[in-house]
Formats: structure tokens, C-alpha cells, sequence
């Protein structure tokens, strides 16, 4: 199956469902995510532990062996629920690269939407590792992990991109021991652990004396910084980037998140 990786919207379903052109294709794929949503329900309440296909099936309305035909194992469902999630990221970091300002600011603005990701879809967030583990991955289709190393790659390359670039602008400093590819792992890094210990360890003394935005841009501006991405904080207010990237590109989003926390 050939699925089209960009998204306009984020969650916008019909978007992951615009290469099935024929109708038995399309009602399986949207039959699919319908499953997924599901599955995704469940996991909220009970956890990734608890999620079995029984109880899938249980909360739908479909046979046993239908699911079956559209997962083979509980593994299988947990890859295709890390490649939802891969996807969700592609389409707002795709949106994210779309604010107008210098290569610091579009990094900024791509770690934003990560962070919106998280917050809007944290069990997806979490999927992604689970789906890691090789016991996944071992039964897991290989249909699935192929779209699945399609997708790491075209999210790679929205980090490499802005890091290539930058050192083309001399923004950068360019050194054979620092690969664009390195610094984007460096900043997933970086974003990927902020947002776990703000979403699960949120009760910890330490945390709970933090703000997590503000903590979160210190977090990117001390690895930028240090890496002498330019213009450097002392030069730029990037607090102002950061509300301006809220407010032009990603207004909706912010906006489901604040009537979530309430």
C-alpha cells in the first residue's frame, strides 16, 4: 500500500487515506483507523500492559476475525499505533517548517509541534518506544515496518534539512564530527526526554517547581547555543519565536490544548 506522508492538518484522518483510490481499499483503511482509535481509547484507560486484541474486539463492532485480518497480533497493532503516531508528527512538523523566520526559528518551530504532540496525543508519544522493542517488532508485518522506516526517514530529514542549511548560511559551524544527522538526534533527544519527565514524572518535587514551556526553551536554547547555532539567545528573543510560532502556525492546536488541561 502506498500511503501519502503529507498532512495539512494534524488527526485530519482522511489525509492519511488519500492514496486508496479504489472504494474496498478505502473502506478497509478507514476501517483501520477506525480500529486504531480504538485501540488508542483503551490504552488511555488501561495502559499499553492491559491492551489486549480480546478487548479490542470487545469494543468494536466488527468480528474477531475481521480485526484479525487487519492486525495479526497485539504486536502488529502496537507497530501500526507507533506509525499513526510517526505520521501525526509528520504532518506539524511539516506545518512547523512552513514559519517564516531564519533556520533557528524553523528548528524552534518544529520542536514546538513535537512538544504539541505530545501533549495532544501522549499515548502515540509513548507508542513509538514500545513499538521498538524487538519482541514488537519481531511480529510485526513487514509491510508495516517498511512504511514505518519511510516515515523515520522523511522525519530525519526535516531535521536534517534545517541543520544542513544552516551551516550552508554559515548559521552553523561546519565540522566532519558533526553530521546534520547527529544534531538532529541531539534534539530529539532533548525534546524527546523534556516532554517524557514533564508528562510522567510531572509530580516529582523537582518538576513541580518548574514551568514546563519556559523549561522546555532553556532545554533547546542551551543545546542550540552550545552547538553556536546563530543568532544565539543573547542575540535573539526567542520567547518571542516561540509565541509567534503558537500563534501564526499553530493556533488551533494550542487552543484544544488549553480546553484539555481545564
Amino acid at each position: 500500500m502506498n500511503f501519502k506522508l503529507n498532512c495539512n492538518k494534524q488527526n485530519d484522518s482522511t489525509c492519511i487515506l488519500q492514496g486508496f483510490k479504489n472504494k474496498r481499499q478505502r473502506a478497509f483503511a478507514e476501517r483501520e483507523q477506525e480500529l486504531l482509535s480504538l485501540a488508542e481509547g483503551l490504552m488511555d484507560k488501561l495502559g499499553f500492559a492491559a491492551l489486549t486484541m480480546d478487548k479490542l474486539v470487545a469494543a468494536c463492532d466488527y468480528s474477531k476475525g475481521t480485526v484479525y485480518n487487519h492486525f495479526s497480533s497485539k504486536e502488529d497493532l502496537l507497530c501500526a499505533l507507533c506509525t499513526r503516531s510517526m505520521e501525526t508528527e509528520l504532518a506539524l512538523f511539516e506545518r512547523a517548517m512552513t514559519f517564516n523566520g531564519c533556520n533557528r526559528e524553523k528548528l524552534l518551530a518544529v520542536c514546538f509541534a513535537y512538544r504539541l504532540h505530545a501533549l495532544l496525543n501522549p499515548t502515540q508519544f509513548y507508542c513509538v518506544l514500545s513499538a521498538k522493542t524487538p519482541a514488537v517488532m519481531e511480529k510485526a508485518s513487514a509491510a508495516r515496518l517498511e512504511h514505518q522506516q519511510l516515515l523515520e526517514q522523511a522525519l530525519g530529514e526535516v531535521g536534517d534539512k534545517i541543520f544542513e542549511q544552516a551551516m550552508s548560511n554559515a548559521e552553523l559551524p561546519q565540522s566532519e564530527q558533526r553530521a546534520a544527522s547527529q544534531l538532529t538526534f541531539a534534539a530529539w533527544a532533548l525534546m524527546f526526554g523534556s516532554n517524557a519527565l514533564f508528562s510522567a514524572a510531572s509530580e516529582a518535587q523537582m518538576l513541580q517547581q518548574l514551568d514546563a514551556e519556559q523549561s522546555i526553551l532553556l532545554n533547546i536554547n542551551l543545546l542550540l547555543d552550545g552547538m553556536q547555532f546563530s543568532p544565539l539567545s543573547s542575540e535573539h528573543d526567542y520567547a518571542q519565536s516561540w509565541q509567534r510560532i503558537s500563534d501564526q502556525i499553530f493556533a488551533e492546536e494550542v487552543a484544544l490544548v488549553k480546553r484539555k488541561v481545564r
